[in-house]
């Protein structure tokens, strides 16, 4: 009986191992062969690949460090890994399999329009598996084609500049509530410092506060009544699940168990039923008064025929139709809060670390909106359009997210596809490879940034001619680019100007 359970194991697990080790060699392979064609290659094994450079780099750093640390990591090491180049290749190949699949870390501008502008490739797997626990490939996120380009559509003219600019008093009010925090935690007079407390939290609140208004015009309450966190608890919930995909590198070999799915599943269900009864309202009202007052919902509905008697050229609110919309907003929430809350936090640190800069961003704000700071929000509510004339705030947020980039686009390859650099023909193979848009690494690029290390919101005033003027294309790209670009970025330009005008001049912010 023992035998033949062990045999019944073996019949498991053998095919397994085989299928395991022959990926294993591929990827390695596919390394060496590139090595041999001359191209830059990071020292490899070709038992462990690259897995020994990341064991190295984690030697000298906390486990929770982000990723693009690596990046600039890299940057420091060339003269190790790289001695005949004075800047990095324009593509390193990463071979950390079994972590991950191999990548292709694209440094140049040239080489990342490529796959993301000139042709427009479609996301990796990888990233498709982690999103679809929280919208099940519906969402614009995960979607490819004639659908996505439909959504796209749909949901671009909430997102835009002038629709953000009339929702200014809507978001605001969200703003407001995160002010008076800030306030009530400061030390009142001149009698030193309030209490320490993480300004993250705090920002993360407010953040999914505003994308609540603007998308749903619901009060979601995050801020000020830390009961009443339904649809945030939710949402971080499943964010936790999202994150228990299988990952042979952090020793999960087996991923989410079946219980883990049925948490997941729960969750969706209960953001089905805080979500759904928002759309049934809004299909339900007269177009014209819903639109009175246009959040991203409100246009997304707007050309849906919800009594049948607009013909063939409306959309039906079928249930897929609303599984659809349902999918989005939860992409929303997820995509809308915890990158923006990050950057006031760097366009925090970074203020305080250069005040030259902070004095330059409250003379804007009394130029433009008065000398008076308790006046700036209704001075913004009633001209709403003030918010486009603050240029220096504009380059305080731009050079924040150029120096911390939050998020990155990876694509998918294909056979014969290769990549070419700027200045160079060599070609760089991609087949098997993730395309992996660097942006840390071109956003700080000595060869396109003057003095790329250091804080200088000038660069976004600058004249053309000017020595700090960006003048190569495709440089900047905390946002991605191309037709698949964040829909989200003039929402988070909004939330951190607002945020900038109503706290820089009322309030002292110092790192702990």
């Amino acid at each position: 009986m023992i035998t033949l359970f062990f045999k019944g194991i073996a019949v498991i697990l053998v095919p397994f191992l085989v299928r395991f080790l022959y990926r294993g060699y591929v990827h390695r392979k596919a390394v060496r062969s590139l090595k041999a064609q001359g191209l830059p290659v990071l020292p490899h094994s070709l038992l462990l690949g690259h897995l020994p450079i990341f064991a190295r780099f984690s030697q000298s750093h906390p486990p929770d460090i982000h990723i693009y640390t690596f990046h600039t990591w890299l940057v420091e090491e060339r003269e190790t890994y790289f001695p005949d180049h004075e800047f990095l290749p324009p593509v390193i190949y990463l071979d950390i399999w079994p972590v991950i699949e191999p990548l292709a870390m694209v440094t140049d501008p040239v080489a990342a329009s490529q796959f993301t502008i000139a042709k427009n490739e479609p996301k990796v797997e990888v990233i498709k598996t982690f999103i679809s626990p929280l919208k099940s490939g519906l969402d614009l996120l995960t979607s490819e084609g004639h659908v996505w380009k439909t959504w796209r559509s749909r949901f671009n003219p909430g997102f835009s500049q002038r629709n953000l600019t009339a929702l200014v008093p809507e978001i605001i009010e969200e703003v407001s509530v995160f002010v008076d925090w800030l306030k009530q935690g400061a030390a009142q007079g001149d009698d030193g410092w309030g209490p320490v407390f993480q300004l993250q939290e705090m920002a993360i609140d407010l953040t999914f506060d505003v994308i609540g208004r603007v998308a749903l015009d619901m009060r979601l309450h995050s801020q000020s009544d830390p009961s009443d966190r339904n649809l945030r608890s939710i949402l971080a919930d499943q964010i936790r699940l999202m994150d228990m995909f299988q990952n042979v590198g952090q020793g999960r070999f087996m991923g989410r168990w079946p219980w883990h799915d049925m948490a997941i599943a729960r969750n969706n269900r209960k953001m089905h039923d805080i979500l759904f009864p928002q759309i049934q309202s809004k299909l339900q009202c007269d177009s014209e008064v819903s639109l009175r007052r246009a959040t991203i919902l409100d246009l997304a509905l707007k050309h849906v025929d919800t009594d049948g008697a607009a013909g063939a050229m409306r959309e039906q609110p079928t249930k897929e139709f609303i599984e659809r919309v349902i999918a989005n907003l939860k992409a929303f929430l997820l995509g809308g809060h915890d990158t923006t809350a990050a950057t006031i936090c760097f366009m925090t640190k970074l203020l305080q670390d250069h005040p030259d800069c902070l004095e330059k961003l409250r003379a804007e704000h009394d130029a433009v909106l008065g000398p008076d700071p308790a006046q700036a929000a209704s001075a913004l509510i009633a001209s709403p359009h003030l918010l486009h004339s603050l240029r220096y705030t504009m380059g305080v947020i731009k050079e924040a997210l150029r120096l911390y980039p939050l998020v990155a686009t990876i694509r998918k390859s294909y056979p014969g596809y290769c990549l070419t650099g700027a200045d160079s023909t060599v070609q760089y193979p991609m087949q098997g490879f993730g395309m992996w848009a660097s942006a840390t690494l071109i956003q700080r690029h000595p060869k396109y940034w003057p003095r790329p290390n250091d804080f200088l919101p000038e660069r976004w005033t600058a004249a053309e001619g000017d020595p700090l003027y960006p003048a190569t294309p495709n440089t900047w790209l905390p946002f991605s680019q191309g037709p698949r670009n964040c829909i989200g970025m003039e929402l988070a330009y909004t939330k951190l100007k607002l945020v900038s005008v109503l706290t820089a001049r009322t309030l002292e912010i110092e790192e702990a």
